[in-house]
């Protein structure tokens, strides 16, 4: 297979630019792309993307999104939606404008960065929670509906990871909490993340799809109960 090419969506925070690194090492292609190449609550402006940069990516990551904490009494409508596009119909435009691509070639890998919060909840993240469960279910689909092309979707969702986002949502004392409640004992790293998102998005992947891989060093598996 000739050499291929993955587009990163928030490529350049902290988990996206961690798998962008790892892809490269696996000598793959990347481009990373952010808020200054385009908004994924513009679909207009998607597709000007991919009329200047072509479509012909063979890998999609899709690490963006928005998480703004507050309680549902004082969301707007307008705060909902944008968490909605940003990490949820942002990412099904691309995927539309890459899907001529995977048909072609009868090859693709699909991997969304989702959350512990696309299979739980937490207060005052509603739109966050909304929008990863929705992706999820986004990821079952296209699973089924890309697999007779060859192309596999799955979504990958990490605990607590030691990021910018981590440590602007949550005080010192919460983050000791996530800390005290992680079998592993402590944060997890970009690039713990990063390494799944290799193996999900190569070759060597060939009959995993329409999963959701959780990688938070045993957290949700109870570790939290103390």
């Amino acid at each position: 297979m000739e050499k291929l090419r993955a587009l990163v969506l928030g490529g350049r925070g902290d988990i996206g630019g961690a798998i962008a690194n790892r892809l490269r090492g696996e000598g793959i292609e990347v481009l990373q792309v952010g808020r200054d190449d385009f908004d994924l609550a513009d679909p207009v402006g998607i597709d000007a993307f991919f009329a200047r940069r072509g479509d012909a990516y063979d890998i999609l990551v899709h690490s963006a999104g928005l998480n703004q904490p507050k309680l549902f009494e004082d969301l707007t409508d307008e705060e909902i939606r944008a968490s909605l596009d940003a990490n949820l119909h942002g990412f099904l435009h691309v995927a539309r404008a890459c899907l001529p691509n995977w048909k072609s070639r009868r090859f693709g890998r699909v991997v969304v960065i989702s959350s512990l919060y696309g299979f739980l909840a937490r207060k005052g993240r509603l739109p966050y929670v909304v929008s990863k469960h929705a992706l999820n279910g986004a990821v079952k689909t296209l699973a089924i509906e890309l697999a007779p092309y060859g192309v596999l979707v799955n979504a990958l969702s990490p605990g607590y990871i030691g990021t910018k986002m981590t440590y602007k949502n949550n005080s010192p004392e919460t983050i000791a909490k996530f800390v005290s409640g992680i079998p592993l004992g402590r944060l997890g790293e970009p690039e713990d993340i990063a390494e799944v998102a290799a193996f999900l998005c190569s070759p060597r992947n060939r009959y995993l799809t329409g999963q959701d891989l959780v990688v938070d060093g045993g957290f949700s598996v109870g570790g939290f109960q103390g």
